[in-house]
Order: C-alpha cells, then structure tokens, then sequence
C-alpha cells in the first residue's frame, strides 16, 4: 500500500464530511441552475463550515472566483482539521466521453489529498441526471499543511 493510500485511508472519514454536503449543495445548484460558482468548507473539531468568496463583480466567472476562495481557505485554514473546494468543471472519464461534473478537490491536514468527480448529464428536455463517484489522488488544495506524494 502506498504512503498517499494508507493515509487516505486514516483521512477518509474526514475528507467524506467535506465532500458530502458540498456534494449535496452542488447538485442542488445544478438542477436548479445548470450551474455554480465554486464554494469551499472547512472541517474543524467535527463541525464543518461552509465558505463562498466573492472577487466584488456581480458577474464574475469561476476562473475569477476560484483562486480568491482558495486564498481565503489558505488565510484561514490552519487550524482546520481537512478543507474542501467545490466546483464545476468538464471532465473525460476513463473509456468515456466528455461530459459536466461537479469536483470536489480535499486536503488533510496529514497530507493527503483527494479530488471527487460527480459526471453529470442533461439530456434534452429532461432534468439532470448524477452518475458514478469518481475518486482519484490530487495535487495539494492549499499551502498550510504538507503535501504526500501520490503513488
């Protein structure tokens, strides 16, 4: 087992409260919207916090949004025990096609660092439709913890 796999499995627990209610957000936004800026939380003594960032534009883009909320994650995440940054992204699954998701992108404390992907498709006139979790190492989310290779 790899050190990146051993230590994903101490932070599992951890890095899933993060996912899930920002997994959960997510998808609302989705079928409500089509769409979201990204969105983060923190995860500090069991509780998780939720946190938005704005750049001051009411039409800002998520490529303008998301370095602000990862800024603000890294100001203020020291203390935290896991933190998480949501977003929404294109993505080819391996032996699939090209398609939306919803990516949550985790860092531990420990080390370690996980991004979920949430393929989602929206055939014509119906509503969305989530497939399969895909889970896969990442490169670290933000600079206050170390970092653990993936292997």
């Amino acid at each position: 087992m790899s050190d990146h796999a051993a230590l994903y499995q101490l932070a599992k627990s951890d890095l899933q409260a993060i996912a899930d209610p920002l997994i959960d957000f997510a998808t609302q936004q989705v079928s409500k919207r089509g769409a979201f800026l990204p969105f983060g939380a923190t995860l500090a003594d069991g509780a998780v916090r939720l946190h938005a960032a704005s750049t001051g534009d009411d039409w800002a883009s998520s490529a303008e949004v998301l370095p602000v909320l990862i800024a603000g994650l890294q100001r203020t995440a020291a203390n935290d025990t896991a933190a998480g940054v949501c977003e929404w992204v294109r993505i080819t699954p391996e032996g699939g096609a090209e398609t939306d998701a919803v990516k949550v992108w985790t860092h531990h404390r420990t080390g370690v660092s996980v991004a979920f992907y949430l393929p989602a498709t929206k055939p014509v006139l119906r509503s969305w439709r989530f497939g399969e979790m895909i889970v896969q190492a990442a490169p670290k989310l933000i600079e206050v913890w170390p970092s653990v290779a993936a292997v």
